[in-house]
């Protein structure tokens, strides 16, 4: 699998740079690809400086780089623990993508997450509180339930049913085939007759 990792370039300190090498070397022993060049290349000098990172390219290009690697990607890990417009941007641009996001902030700073990320709901997103020693397995089921493909699939309806995906659309604030999945999904986990 092909894993965008981002964090915010301001968390430079020592226990930071820290935890994102423990989440790349999961990443890495799980044998899934690491897709940003930067956080590729802190692991590869094992973190020991935060200047060491790779290089993601020049200075009026840097969120095309970005964005290719993003969409070349199966999922995103972002480690948000340190607020970043950057790492909001990235998060938005995968989702916005259909690419399912972790986010990960320490245990104990979810008071301090900015509103928009706390309250933010999206069945895409998964935000997880992590410590030094739960983080191996919260990256792992992440890794289980990343769906390996997607699907694409058209279907006709009558401008009724178009009319009330509209509707519900618009009531849940998500796209209308995000209601049809989820409509989809909630009757396959209650159809006794169906077993994946």
């Amino acid at each position: 699998m092909k894993v965008y990792f981002t964090a915010s370039s301001s968390g430079s300190h020592k226990d930071d740079r820290e935890n994102y090498l423990r989440m790349l070397q999961v990443i890495k022993s799980s044998k899934h690809l690491i897709t940003n060049p930067y956080y590729a290349a802190m692991l590869e000098s094992q973190g020991r400086n935060r200047e060491e990172g790779g290089e993601v390219g020049e200075a009026d290009d840097v969120f095309e780089t970005l964005r290719k690697k993003i969409s070349f990607s199966d999922c995103v890990v972002a480690e948000i623990s340190t607020p970043s417009t950057s790492l909001g941007i990235q998060i938005e641009y995968a989702l916005g993508n259909k690419i399912p996001v972790l986010c990960l902030f320490k245990n104990g700073s979810n008071g301090d997450l900015p509103l928009m990320v706390r309250d933010y709901k999206n069945p895409l997103l998964v935000k997880q509180a992590y410590t030094s020693e739960n983080i191996t397995s919260i990256l792992k089921k992440f890794f289980t339930n990343v769906p390996k493909t997607r699907i694409k699939f058209n279907m006709f309806i009558s401008y009724e049913l178009d009319r009330y995906l509209s509707y519900l659309s618009k009531q849940n604030r998500i796209p209308k085939s995000e209601v049809v999945r989820e409509l989809l999904q909630d009757k396959m986990k209650t159809d006794k007759g169906y077993s994946s």
